[in-house]
């Protein structure tokens, strides 16, 4: 793990797996993935924070939302579709690239996403991996920035866990 942000970042044929510990119990760190309310104020990378937001966070529900970039026009949609959740310990969930209606974007890699939520003491270790279809879409991806944008997401989220304690 970096030691100024107790992280860790892989990637290992088509997946792609971010460890960081969190300063907070884990019942609030998996409340932050459960609401809109939560995710506005930390999801996306400073530049392109979320702008919309739309969740039904059960087993079977969905999340649908967009990023906003720097730039006018600059926007990124995406919808996920839960699998399974497990308070606080797990979310499982499909997380595509999507128009402002939902549509997933087929040309896009699509992530299924292992979220666990382990306590350390007082802390959080948040784990999660995300296996899309080749190694070849992970590099795609990596060369996006998705692991700086990432990082500086989960930055955020750490500010705001800060907060919320």
């Amino acid at each position: 793990m970096t030691p100024e942000k107790n992280q860790t970042v892989e990637t290992i044929n088509n997946e792609i797996i971010f460890t960081r510990i969190f300063d907070a119990p884990r019942e609030l760190v998996f409340e932050t993935y459960s609401t809109c309310e939560h995710l506005m104020k930390w999801w996306g990378p400073r530049e392109w924070p979320l702008d919309y937001c739309k969740i039904d966070f059960r087993p079977g529900g969905s999340w649908h939302y967009c990023m906003k970039g720097p730039n006018p026009g600059d926007e990124s949609w995406g919808i996920a579709y839960y699998k399974e959740i497990t308070e606080p310990e797990k979310i499982i969930y499909n997380d595509n690239f999507s128009d402002k209606d939902g549509t997933v974007n087929s040309e896009m890699p699509s992530f299924d996403t292992i979220l666990t939520f382990t306590s350390t003491g007082n802390r959080t270790e948040l784990k999660m991996v995300s296996k899309v279809g080749s190694k070849e879409e992970v590099d795609k991806l990596v060369g996006m920035g998705l692991i700086e944008g990432f990082t500086e997401t989960w930055d955020r989220l750490e500010e705001l866990l800060e907060l919320l304690k």
